[in-house]
């Protein structure tokens, strides 16, 4: 549960929740702006974060909201964010809530969920990152798959109309995305097919935790919601060799 009190928000704590603060306040200490400060426990044993004022993305989208300009703007956020990670050590036996073992290619804590239901347009037209509950070691270009996916979207025509892109040039907008957090060429050459295992091992992750009785997840599974990423990895094999060439 997440409650506002005044200039805070509080939200339940797990074992995750000190490595995720630790990540919070480095973050503060570099001066990336585009996260909540961590604040500590309360006296219910319920995390304190800064509240961060401005719009959250919530579905249908607003037209603002899937411009070009949003979307380059979100891939500049997740470069910032990687990028403020230097110098950062995690806590010795650190514990991080997430779908699996780190990859072998471990390069920075992955936000894993930079979708716009979390992200907030704030008043004066910066974007910030909330709800670091899935944030976890990984790659990179793990990250950047997640939020490419969200973002283009790679959703289904009906889909992208329902959730407020209406027709998206999926193939523009991915290499917008790409270009715009500055993907290396190795990278851009993988970008599609790591997609692709991002979205299997989002929807086999999401059954696991439900499996394990969290309520969260067991939620996601009984109303249906991952029926649509299935039909996302339809469209991605579907479209697979124009969204290559245009990483190209």
């Amino acid at each position: 549960m997440v409650h506002r009190v005044g200039d805070t928000v509080r939200r339940n704590a797990g074992p995750w929740t000190p490595a995720v603060h630790s990540l919070l306040r480095h973050l503060e200490y570099v001066g990336y702006t585009g996260a909540p400060r961590a604040l500590g426990i309360d006296e219910k044993g319920r995390e304190v974060l800064s509240y961060i004022t401005g719009e959250c993305g919530e579905y249908p989208l607003a037209p603002h909201w899937v411009t070009d300009e949003a979307l380059t703007t979100v891939a500049q956020m997740l470069r910032m964010f990687h990028d403020a990670q230097y110098g950062f050590r995690p806590p010795p036996g650190a514990v991080w809530r997430s779908f699996g073992p780190p990859p072998p290619d471990t390069e920075v804590i992955c936000h894993h969920d930079a979708a716009p239901h979390n992200v907030i347009w704030r008043p004066d037209g910066t974007l910030a990152l909330i709800d670091f509950d899935l944030a976890s070691p990984g790659a990179r270009i793990y990250d950047v798959a997640y939020a490419a996916w969200t973002w283009t979207p790679l959703f289904s025509d009906r889909d992208s109309y329902t959730l407020g892109w209406k027709r998206p040039n999926r193939p523009r907008r991915l290499r917008m995305f790409a270009d715009a957090y500055g993907l290396t060429p190795r990278d851009r050459h993988r970008l599609v097919r790591v997609i692709r295992k991002r979205i299997v091992d989002h929807i086999e992750g999401i059954r696991r935790m439900a499996a394990a009785g969290d309520p969260a997840f067991v939620r996601i599974v009984h109303k249906g919601h991952l029926r649509r990423p299935v039909r996302d990895l339809r469209l991605i094999d579907y479209e697979r060799h124009i969204l290559e060439y245009s990483l190209r």
